[in-house]
């Protein structure tokens, strides 16, 4: 017999035992390195579950925010138009309008007194535009669109801050 059979039969207990160890770690590892993985795998798809959760709440949020300020929009154009066609009509008389004197001894306009100091004759020259040239019934007309345009931007505002979480 050889010497390595002779020392394999003297020490099997010993040879079986360095056999085994080996091969014991390799399959723990091996395990361990599955249940690792697995954990892992769960992770990153909770993760990216929970993104997708949150794209889509992002874009449901996106789109109702469309949606208000399209409704917004739309009924600003309507009511804007039916306050267009609203404007009192200079012809029929409304709250604006000057009427003339009728029958009586005033005039239609006031005459300067006596006492009033004449116009300067270094008078600055008034811009295109002045509020010396509009004319009530504009005033009327962009006082109550610039309230329509407040009234929607409060109501955009209130039904945008509603879907906020």
């Amino acid at each position: 017999m050889s010497w390595l059979s002779r020392f394999m039969l003297a020490n099997w207990s010993h040879v079986l035992g360095a056999l085994i160890l080996p091969i014991s770690l390799l399959f723990g590892m091996q395990i361990g390195a599955s249940r690792i993985q697995k954990e892992w795998d769960a992770e990153k798809q909770k993760i990216a579950l929970t993104q997708a959760r949150q794209e889509q709440r992002v874009a449901d949020v996106r789109q109702t925010q469309a949606q208000i300020t399209q409704e917004i929009s739309n009924e600003y154009a309507k009511r804007s138009k039916l306050l267009a066609d609203r404007q009192p009509d200079s012809r029929t008389g409304g709250v604006c309008n000057i009427t003339t004197a009728g029958g009586g001894d005033l005039s239609a306009f006031s005459e300067a007194t006596a006492g009033t100091p004449p116009a300067r004759t270094d008078s600055l020259p008034t811009p295109k535009g002045d509020a010396g040239e509009v004319s009530c019934e504009q005033l009327s007309k962009d006082a109550a669109q610039t309230t329509l345009m407040l009234m929607e931007v409060q109501r955009w505002y209130r039904e945008q801050s509603a879907i906020e979480p």
